[in-house]
């Protein structure tokens, strides 16, 4: 049985890469998905600094994950919820300092990429609360640059988004056909079945939340183009938000149960999706 999860973080500061990685392993994962966290979760300063050194921790992490055993493909990124924090706490006045910080700190990423310590980027993209207008703009300056970031370095993107279905993915849409990245190198994370359908109408892949009744929808609208995800958070204040990774596997057995397929050939669909989206051999 080979499990995997399409999305999580870790933290120094909660269980840790190689310790998510070993109890995943346990239950028969092989491959998961370790994306960077803003750095106050790291209890990092903000500003260029913190970003950098989030950066860098979560290349440790990645690396420690690794180490026990399980293939991780590392993405680091500028969370949209943390350039809304920064418009929000310096001031719309200040919008061409955080710009100028965010570039530089894309700049650290392309270097890590071009060196081999990750894979990708992410997350990216827009605040899926009410905030700013010019936050809302300003995270969208940022995932068009990233998009061709993306495209130079041949790279994967997570994107973080509102789930406003048909108008979601058609903007995204937009902005990837402008860059002329390829489809497939462009994720949409924690996505609703809505966004999901149209995303797979337009050629792309979306990871959703690995509960069964989620599942269980995606398989019922013969959705293809699906990854599953934990998206666990590793923050030891609130243990197993969003959802454990071990548990991926228990959700899928479920589904497998009621709809009377073998959970093989369930976890299979998954696994073949992450060989053909990350250019891997499970």
């Amino acid at each position: 049985m080979k499990v995997v999860d399409g999305h999580l973080h870790s933290s120094p500061k909660g269980l840790g890469g190689y310790a998510i990685a070993t109890k995943f392993k346990d239950v028969g994962g092989v491959f998961m998905v370790l994306v960077s966290l803003p750095p106050n979760h790291y209890g990092l300063p903000g500003g260029l600094e913190g970003l950098i050194k989030s950066f860098d921790l979560h290349v440790r992490e990645c690396k420690a994950a690794s180490e026990a055993g399980v293939l991780v493909v590392c993405l680091a990124g500028i969370h949209p919820s943390y350039v809304d924090s920064l418009v929000k706490d310096l001031g719309l006045h200040r919008i061409d300092e955080i710009l100028h910080v965010i570039e530089n700190a894309l700049k650290h990423l392309i270097t890590l990429r071009r060196e081999g310590f990750i894979q990708g980027f992410g997350e990216f993209g827009r605040p899926h609360y009410k905030t700013l207008p010019e936050s809302l703009v300003l995270n969208e300056l940022i995932m068009s640059e990233v998009f061709e970031i993306a495209r130079d370095t041949d790279s994967i993107v997570h994107l973080h988004l509102e789930q406003a279905g048909i108008a979601t993915v058609k903007t995204v849409d937009a902005y990837v056909r402008s860059a002329n990245l390829p489809k497939k190198r462009v994720v949409f994370h924690h996505a609703s079945i809505n966004v999901v359908r149209y995303a797979e109408e337009l050629g792309y892949y979306s990871t959703i939340l690995g509960r069964e009744e989620l599942i269980a929808k995606a398989l019922s609208l013969n959705l293809k183009n699906v990854l599953i995800e934990s998206d666990y958070i590793d923050d030891p204040g609130r243990p197993g938000v969003v959802m454990y990774p071990w548990e991926l596997v228990k959700e899928v057995e479920e589904v497998a149960r009621k709809k009377a397929i073998p959970t093989q050939d369930l976890l299979s669909r998954f696994l073949e999706n992450v060989k053909y989206v990350y250019d891997v051999d499970l």
